[in-house]
């Protein structure tokens, strides 16, 4: 990864963002060519800009290849939710629901077992 690279990069973490593989290839093309001084982007006979006005363009002409980032003080719900289930004891109708089960569904049943214990 380029010096240009890992600058941008760097101002999307900055912003609470992370870039995705095409974005990152769209960066590539757009700045081959280019170096980077002092926080400054010299673009090969069209001048230069800030990394941050650079990383400004890229998110509105590539708004979907921009991901949030996931904040450690703001827990996802989805996540929360995601592992106070897994912490959570099986019961015993699920058990009793479970010796019933034959086929792909004991197999899954048994893995969510495995998973919890």
């Amino acid at each position: 990864m380029s010096e240009i690279e890992e600058a941008i990069l760097s101002a999307a973490h900055a912003s609470g963002y992370t870039l995705n593989a095409a974005t990152m290839m769209v960066v590539a093309i757009d700045l081959s060519g280019s170096t980077l001084a002092g926080g400054l982007i010299s673009i090969p006979g069209k001048g230069s800009l800030k990394v941050e006005d650079y990383l400004k363009d890229l998110h509105d002409r590539a708004p979907s290849g921009f991901t949030q980032l996931q904040q450690p003080n703001k827990p996802n719900p989805e996540r929360t939710v995601g592992e106070m289930r897994r912490k959570r004891p099986l019961d015993a109708a699920w058990h009793a629901h479970r010796a019933r089960t034959t086929g792909i569904t004991k197999t899954f049943m048994d893995e969510i077992a495995r998973n919890r214990a």
